[in-house]
C-alpha cells in the first residue's frame, strides 16, 4: 500500500483528483447561477453535475496510465523513470491547485455574503415591480394573454400585507425596451423587480420568473413552471408566495389564498382576458369586448371580475361608438346595465375593487352621490394603487366641488405613476380647476409626449390656450402632425370644425349658419366662438342629449355665466343638492350663485 500511495503521488494522481474537484466544483457553481439568468431549462445544471462526477474517475485513471512528455502523450508504463517530467508536471499542477483554490475562496465568500445579504436585507424590501412578461410564444396574438397573467400577478401581490407593488400603468411603459432593471427599479422607486417570459402552445404552458434585487441586480430567487394550462391560477399563487418568501413578508394566510377568483373554464378564462384587454384599448373594440364578455359570463356566470370588466366596457361604449348590436347606443340604457353588472360583481366578491370601483362610477353617473362616495371608499381601501381609482375618485369630488380634495388624489397618482397619461391628465384637470392654469398645461403637454393620442389632455390644451388668449397656439396644436387632430375631432360625435377659429384668428368676419348653436364644439371653443349663449348651448347639448356631463371650470371670464339660471341648472344636479344636505351643506371650494357653500351659507 505504502509503494500505491507513491506511485500515486509520483504520477500526480493526487494532485489532478484535487484539481478536478475543485475545478468541477466551480464550474457546477458557475453554472447554477447563470443558468436562470440565460433562461436555460432545469436540466442544464443538472447535467454539468452529471458530467463532472463521470469525468472524475476518467480523470484519474488517464493520470495514472498516461503521462504527459515533451514528445507528446505516453502511456506510464513506456516512459523511463530517469527521463519522466512528472516532478515538473505536479508542480505546475500546484499553482494550478492554489489558484483554483483561491478562486473557489473568492467565489465562497461572494456567495456567503450574498446570503447574509438575502437573509438581512429583504426584510426591508417592502416595494416591488412586475414588468410585463415576454411573449416567447410561437403567436404573437397571444400578447394578450403574456400581459393577462402580469397583470394578475400584479393583482396578487398586491394582495400580499405590508407589500407596495408599482402600479400596472408605470410597469407596463417599459414593455418592449431593453433597459437594465437596476436602472428601471430606480426610476420606479422599488426595491426589487419581478420579471419572466411566458410561452404557450396549445394547453402548454411554460412561465418563467425571477425576482431581481435592484441594489445590484443579482436574482433573490426565480422558477421555471411547466404545466398545463388548468393550472395557471396555482402558478400565480405559487409564484407570489415564493416572491413574499424571498423578501420576507409577512404573509398571515399561510392556509388561505392569493387568487380568491378562479375559472373551471379555461377557454372563457382566455377570452375574459383578451376582453379585459379591449376595454382598456378603448375605441370600437368596447363592442367586440361586450360580445367576448357575454359568452364569458354564460359559462362562468359567478366569475366576479368579468362582471366588473362588462360594467366598465358599458358604462364607457357610449362615448366611443355612435350604434352596437345594429342599434344607436343609448348612454342610458348603457348606464342601467353597467350599474347591474357591478352591482352583481361586487355581489359575488365584496373584497373586489373592481367592483366596488365599476359600481362607485355608475351610482355618479346616476346622480347618487352619497352611495357612490362610500363604494369608493371601499374601492381605495381595497387597492390604493390603482391610478384609475383614483382618477375616478377624484372626478366624483370634483363634481360636487371639493377641487381640493380631488387635487389631493391627483397628486397622490403622480406620486405613484408620475409618467403615466392619465395620472397626468387627471393631475391637469385639478390644477385648472384650483387656478394653476399655467401648471396644467404643461402637465397635459407632457402627457400627449408619453401617449401622443390621448385625446383628454388634448381637448384640454384646446380650451386652455384659448382661455389663455392663445388661438394662434391652439390652431398650431391642432394642425401639428398633419393634422391628426383635426382630422381626429371631425371624426367624433358630435364633429368638432376648426374653420371658425382659422376665419377669426385671420381677422375675417364669420357668421354662424343657420341653426348654428355652439352645440358641436367644446363648451369653451363655443364660447371662445360665440360667447355666453354659445357656451350655454353647447353645455346643455352634452348634458340633456348626449347624456354627458360638460367640464366646469372656474376661470374668471365664466362668472357672469355663472351666475344665470340655465348655468346653475347644469351645474348643481339634484343628487349634488341631496349629497350637500347629508353631509350637513359642508364647506366646498368654489360658490355657485347663491348656492354660496364656500361660506357654509348654504340656501335652496
Amino acid at each position: 500500500m505504502e509503494n500505491l500511495f507513491s506511485e500515486l503521488k509520483r504520477r500526480n494522481v493526487v494532485r489532478v483528483g484535487i484539481a478536478y474537484t475543485v475545478v468541477g466544483w466551480l464550474i457546477i457553481e458557475v453554472i447554477d447561477t447563470i443558468a436562470p439568468r440565460l433562461d436555460m431549462p432545469e436540466w442544464v445544471p443538472t447535467f454539468f453535475i452529471i458530467l463532472v462526477l463521470v469525468g472524475f474517475p476518467l480523470a484519474l485513471f488517464f493520470s495514472w496510465a498516461y503521462e504527459l512528455t515533451p514528445q507528446g502523450v505516453k502511456k506510464t508504463h513506456e516512459v523511463d523513470a530517469d527521463a519522466s517530467i512528472t516532478p515538473s508536471t505536479g508542480r505546475k499542477l500546484d499553482f494550478i491547485i492554489i489558484g483554483a483554490l483561491v478562486v473557489a475562496l473568492g467565489y465562497f465568500v461572494w456567495e456567503r455574503q450574498g446570503l447574509i445579504d438575502e437573509a438581512e436585507g429583504p426584510a426591508q424590501m417592502t416595494s416591488i415591480a412586475v414588468l410585463p412578461f415576454v411573449n416567447m410564444s410561437a403567436d404573437p396574438e397571444q400578447e394578450y394573454f403574456s400581459d393577462g397573467i402580469t397583470e394578475e400577478l400584479l393583482n396578487t401581490l398586491v394582495k400580499v400585507p405590508g407589500l407596495q407593488v408599482a402600479a400596472r400603468t408605470s410597469a407596463f411603459s417599459y414593455k418592449g425596451l431593453n433597459r437594465d432593471v437596476r436602472e428601471i427599479g430606480r426610476e420606479l422607486g422599488v426595491e426589487t423587480i419581478v420579471e419572466g417570459s411566458v410561452r404557450r402552445a396549445g394547453d402548454d404552458l411554460r412561465i418563467t420568473a425571477q425576482l431581481v434585487r435592484v441594489a445590484d441586480g443579482f436574482h433573490l430567487w426565480s422558477e421555471i413552471y411547466e404545466r398545463k394550462y388548468e393550472n395557471v391560477f396555482s402558478i400565480q399563487e405559487e409564484i407570489a408566495f415564493a416572491i413574499a418568501d424571498a423578501v420576507q413578508a409577512p404573509l398571515g394566510l399561510a392556509s388561505g389564498s392569493l387568487v380568491s377568483n378562479r375559472m373551471t373554464n379555461m377557454a372563457a378564462y382566455d377570452q375574459y382576458l383578451k376582453a379585459r384587454r379591449l376595454i382598456r384599448e378603448r375605441g370600437e373594440g368596447l363592442g367586440e369586448a361586450v360580445l367576448i364578455l357575454r359568452q364569458v359570463l354564460a359559462a362562468e356566470p359567478d366569475f366576479a371580475p368579468a362582471w366588473a370588466a362588462m360594467a366598465v366596457a358599458k358604462q364607457v361604449l357610449p362615448n366611443y361608438m355612435s350604434s352596437f348590436d345594429g342599434k344607436p347606443t343609448n348612454a342610458k340604457r348603457f348606464l342601467s346595465e353597467a350599474k347591474l353588472a357591478a352591482t352583481k360583481a361586487a355581489e359575488l366578491d365584496p373584497n373586489l375593487a373592481a367592483a366596488h370601483h365599476a359600481l362607485a362610477n355608475t351610482l355618479r353617473e346616476s346622480g347618487a352621490h352619497v352611495a357612490a362616495e362610500e363604494e369608493y371608499k371601499k374601492a381605495y381601501a381595497l387597492d390604493s394603487t390603482s391610478i384609475e381609482i383614483l382618477e375616478d375618485y377624484g372626478e366624483f369630488y370634483e363634481g360636487v366641488f371639493y377641487f381640493d380634495r380631488a387635487l389631493e388624489l391627483a397628486e397622490e397618482g403622480i406620486g405613484l405613476e408620475p409618467n403615466a397619461p392619465l395620472a397626468l391628465a387627471f393631475y391637469g384637470e385639478q390644477l385648472a380647476r384650483n387656478d394653476r392654469l399655467d401648471e396644467a398645461v404643461a402637465v397635459w403637454e407632457k402627457a400627449l409626449e408619453t401617449q401622443p393620442t390621448f385625446m383628454w389632455p388634448a381637448w384640454m390644451l384646446i380650451e386652455s390656450y384659448l382661455v389663455q388668449e392663445r388661438p394662434e397656439k391652439a390652431l398650431s396644436f391642432i394642425e401639428a402632425n398633419d393634422g391628426y387632430w383635426e382630422k381626429t375631432l371631425k371624426g367624433t360625435d358630435p364633429p368638432l370644425d376648426f374653420a371658425p377659429l382659422r376665419a377669426r384668428i385671420a381677422g375675417q368676419s364669420w357668421t354662424r349658419t343657420e341653426g348654428w348653436t355652439g352645440a358641436h364644439f367644446l363648451p369653451i371653443y363655443a364660447y371662445y366662438l360665440g360667447g355666453d349663449d354659445s357656451l350655454l348651448d353647447s353645455m346643455e347639448y352634452y348634458t340633456f342629449e348626449l347624456g354627458i356631463r360638460p367640464e366646469i371650470y372656474n376661470f374668471d371670464f365664466m362668472a357672469q355665466v355663472r351666475a344665470t339660471e340655465r348655468f346653475k341648472a347644469l351645474a348643481l344636479s339634484s343628487g349634488q343638492v341631496e349629497y350637500w344636505r347629508q353631509r350637513g351643506w359642508p364647506k366646498v371650494c368654489w360658490p355657485l350663485g347663491e348656492y354660496d357653500f364656500s361660506c357654509g351659507a348654504a340656501r335652496e
